[in-house]
């Protein structure tokens, strides 16, 4: 019993790694958010983000929402390529990223920051 019970789980925790993909970015409160119902921000800055857009890192703080590669675009919601050369989210042509600052679904601790920083709202 205890074999088939241990069998289980370590089945149940393989799946649970490899994971289904991920949804698509959809809205939550009115904003974006992605599959875990955190919310997505654009840069409004020129060109990448920088040291004036970020304190501290803003690779660390607003990494970007990269795409599941079985993933698929729709409508408004694109994925383009991130500076990492991995599939990212993007809205209308600007790419979304995630913000670190915010610790639970519907915190949007980094609207407006350094008036770079704005979530989504279609």
């Amino acid at each position: 019993m205890r074999t088939v019970i241990a069998a289980v789980a370590l089945l149940v925790a393989l799946l649970a790694a490899t994971g289904a993909s991920a949804a698509a970015p959809h809205l939550g409160d009115g904003m974006l958010v992605d599959d875990r119902g955190m919310t997505l921000y654009i840069y409004a800055g020129k060109g990448a983000p920088d040291a004036t857009a970020c304190e501290g890192s803003c690779a660390l703080n607003f990494p970007p929402a990269i795409a599941d590669s079985l993933d698929t675009q729709s409508g408004s919601l694109t994925i383009a390529t991130s500076a990492s050369g991995k599939p990212q989210w993007a809205y209308q042509g600007h790419p979304l990223y995630l913000g670190r600052m915010d610790k639970k679904p519907g915190d949007h601790q980094a609207d407006g920051l350094n008036g770079m920083w704005y979530p989504v709202r279609p």
